[in-house]
């Protein structure tokens, strides 16, 4: 929201230079974004007149003018402004004259001399139009100082929070400074003085109906007649002008200042075109189509609020006017609309149209109702004073019913202990008088004070107390020492669990991905079994995209796969937390889930065949079988699984008891289908609740040997369909009590060598005594006595 300090000061004094009233602000707060200096014309620019133009001989775009200033010889000046016509009267910065980027010299511009440079508005910082040169009005005179015509002005830009609605106008920031200096007497509110003439009363011309009052609270409309369209007075341009905005013509400038003033949007129809002379506010029709004042054509629907005349929609409700009803040059009768909307309509509307205007930037922040008849006023007052126009007799007001002003009791306190001060009763009564509350009742302990009907977004105690510091000052609030408290129990803790889990994955060599809990309701739902109507659909989604909450971490999973692959990264290893949601008498409706998703090179670093070997099925199965260790679970099982996410036969599970922690296996490919895979995708979804509540098996220590071991190999020849997990368990069968580990090392199949069926394997044992060194005997006979057992228990022959 920006605010011109010249325009403030119309409302409020303002006893302090502009960066002090910023700090201050701030402190109040209402935050600064920007100070901007406006209107600080150089020393050098005068008023000028354009005495003749010629084009120039060696440019195209480029004009040949004689100045003169009142004072001398003509000057050649040449030009590249559009309407640098004969006869009109210029700024014109003289030689020697100083701007912030560079100083005006003598020159010559494509050949041709040139003595100063004739300015535009943003050259001057008085506005953003650079088009052309700035006219000047006829009989101003020549030779005068533009600093003598135009006031320094500065504009300060204010970051409005989302419950401040009243903060989005000069009103309000002046009703903010007033506070501070002193208490709302201070604050000069616009006379408003309205001359109706006498005869024809509004309801004879124009009437309202209101179809929708849940969604229009109030609207109220006024006739202006005998409007002659015309440029606005210098003031009300410049003003406009300082805070960003376009003059248009008198009428609609009328209505964008009453907005910046009052922070009340207003809207104003020609009269003529408005069909029987009618305004209802209805909902749209399912599909109905209409035209805004910026050419686009939208398409509606039953959510959407219009207003209509009697054959048509003028203007889409607290956004934007119909270019079929807008003002025009030839307009003379003109409706003044001034009404209050739904803000969670109006915020809804402009998102599904993507229209953001400075319009239902108020309307979907909250206007107040007093507001409403309030700057509809004060703009026919000003369309009759600056446009000519007559006003009606009478207003059309519908309104529904007016609830009391909120009545809010407060403890001292409690004030007091919620802001950490010690203030008297008072001071702090004065904190909110001076804000504009009215105090109903008082005693010892508390009292109750009535809400300003312009504050939307006070509801208890605790924002009475927000007010009071802001008055007070938040820099004069005493810095307090932290008291440290006893905490709760480290294994109470939900978070903990969530990040060793976490910090599981990321050693296992995974990397996290972060997805939306939100998707379309068929994104969602794919590939994870779940059906439609279990989703948990938004009542109030911010678009369709995300109308329904997750119920599965799949879609995501797959979206980080899509987006890492578009922009070139194939090789990936992703894990993710997040809550999903389901509606389902089977599943709680929200749960924490884990997804993994493997796809590419593993080694994609290294070199060789190592280099080219991509992700597989034992890849996914060992990061779960890691992770699983990693959490000391025993007693779990894998068995193959069919899953609408897994391609069939590719997937599998694992169970504890009759719980399921986990389905894993290779992506399906419907959900393959538009991705631009180089490798084939594997995914795995965790019920990561259900794992992280299952206990670990309790760690046992030992101490670590103090003798050495030995170690001894075995290499033998055994039949392919005799497994390797079958040799190990006969070795420990042995009963050898020394035998510490036996591990595989080497394997080999050749049909050529070894026979059909045939493959050799070779074991190391180690052996060690817990209370002494082996000797080298004892370890060779504990070796024969360990190989001849597996030969009698199994059919081996030794290498």
């Amino acid at each position: 929201m920006k605010t011109s300090l010249n325009w403030l000061r119309n409302y409020v004094d303002i006893p302090w230079a502009p960066k002090e009233l910023a700090e201050r602000l701030t402190l109040a707060g209402l935050e600064v974004e920007g100070i901007e200096t406006t209107g600080a014309i150089p020393a050098g620019v005068v008023v000028a007149e354009i005495l003749s133009r010629q084009p120039h001989p060696n440019a195209d775009k480029l004009s040949v003018c004689q100045v003169s200033t009142g004072v001398g010889e003509p000057l050649q000046i040449v030009c590249g402004a559009p309407n640098c016509d004969a006869g009109k009267r210029v700024p014109l910065a003289t030689i020697g004259t100083v701007f912030p980027d560079f100083k005006i010299k003598k020159a010559k511009l494509r050949g041709v001399e040139s003595n100063g440079m004739m300015c535009s508005a943003r050259e001057l910082g008085l506005s953003e139009d650079h088009d052309g040169l700035l006219i000047l009005p006829a009989d101003t005179p020549l030779g005068k100082p533009l600093t003598d015509l135009f006031t320094c002005d500065t504009v300060i830009d204010w970051e409005v929070t989302p419950n401040r609605p009243d903060w989005l106008s000069h009103l309000g920031i002046a009703r903010e400074i007033a506070a501070l200096t002193g208490g709302q007497q201070l604050l000069r509110r616009p006379a408003v003085e309205l001359k109706p003439v006498p005869g024809t009363r509004v309801t004879d011309v124009a009437a309202v109906e209101v179809r929708e009052p849940e969604l229009c609270p109030r609207y109220t409309a006024r006739v202006i007649r005998n409007v002659k369209i015309g440029p606005s007075p210098d003031w009300l341009r410049r003003d406009l002008e300082a805070v960003g905005l376009r003059s248009i013509n008198n009428v609609v400038d009328i209505t964008n200042f009453v907005m910046l003033e009052y922070g009340e949007p207003l809207h104003a129809f020609d009269h003529a075109l408005l069909a029987g002379g009618r305004i209802v506010v209805r909902r749209a029709a399912p599909g109905e189509t209409f035209t805004t004042l910026d050419g686009r054509q939208h398409k509606l629907t039953a959510d959407n609020l219009l207003i209509a005349d009697a054959a048509k929609g003028v203007a889409l409700a607290g956004i934007m006017g119909g270019e079929n009803s807008g003002i025009r040059d030839t307009t003379t009768t003109v409706l003044v609309e001034s009404a209050q909307f739904l803000p969670s309509n109006i915020r809804a509307t402009a998102r599904q149209l993507g229209l953001a205007t400075d319009s239902s930037h108020r309307f979907e922040r909250g206007v107040s109702r007093q507001m409403v008849a309030d700057a509809g006023a004060r703009a026919a007052a000003l369309i009759c004073e600056l446009a000519g126009g007559e006003l009606l007799d009478g207003v059309i007001d519908i309104s529904a019913p007016v609830s009391p002003l909120k009545r809010i009791p407060l403890r001292f306190a409690r004030i007091n202990a919620l802001l950490g001060l010690d203030l008297n009763a008072d001071t702090l009564l004065g904190c909110l008088t001076r804000l504009g509350f009215t105090l109903v009742s008082r005693d010892a302990t508390g009292a109750v004070v009535e809400v300003p009907e312009f504050r939307l977004d006070l509801a208890g105690e605790a924002d009475l107390a927000e007010e009071v510091v802001r008055m007070h000052g938040l820099d004069r609030v005493p810095a307090a020492v932290a008291t440290a408290r006893l905490g709760g129990r480290l294994a109470d803790d939900a978070f903990v669990p969530l990040e060793e889990a976490r910090a599981q994955l990321l050693g296992l060599g995974l990397d996290e991905a972060v997805t939306y809990s939100m998707f379309p309701p068929k994104t969602a739902v794919s590939g994870t079994g779940v059906a439609e109507n279990e989703l948990v659909i938004l009542s109030n989604p911010i678009s369709a995209d995300t109308a329904a909450m997750r119920p599965s971490l799949l879609p995501g999973i797959v979206q980080s796969v899509a987006n890492n692959l578009a922009r070139n990264t194939a090789d990936l290893a992703l894990f993710e937390f997040g809550r999903v949601h389901v509606r389902s008498p089977q599943l709680p409706e929200e749960r924490w889930q884990a997804a993994i998703a493997l796809t590419g090179r593993p080694h994609a670093e290294r070199f060789g065949d190592e280099r080219r070997a991509v992700y597989d099925f034992s890849d996914l199965k060992g990061v779960l079988e890691g992770w699983l260790d990693a959490r000391r679970l025993t007693g779990w099982r894998c068995q193959a699984v069919q899953h609408p996410a897994f391609a069939a036969g590719r997937g599998a599970e694992i169970r504890l008891g009759d719980e399921q922690l986990a389905v894993f296996g290779e992506a399906a490919p419907e959900l393959t289908r538009d991705l631009r895979l180089k490798a084939p995708l594997f995914i795995a979804i965790v019920e990561l609740g259900r794992l992280v509540a299952l206990p670990a098996v309790p760690r046992r220590c030992q101490p670590l040997p103090q003798f050495p071991a030995t170690t001894r190999d075995i290499s033998l020849v055994a039949a392919a369909t005799l497994t390797t997990q079958e040799i190990l368990d006969t070795i420990r069968a042995a009963g050898c009590p020394w035998l510490e580990k036996a591990e595989l090392f080497d394997l080999f199949s050749d049909d050529k060598v070894l026979g059909a069926g045939q493959r050799s394997l070779a074991f190391s044992l180690t052996y060690r005594h817990p209370e002494r060194t082996l000797t080298d005997d004892e370890a060779t006979a504990a070796h024969e006595k360990v190989k001849a057992f597996l030969a009698g228990k199994l059919a081996v022959q030794y290498r």
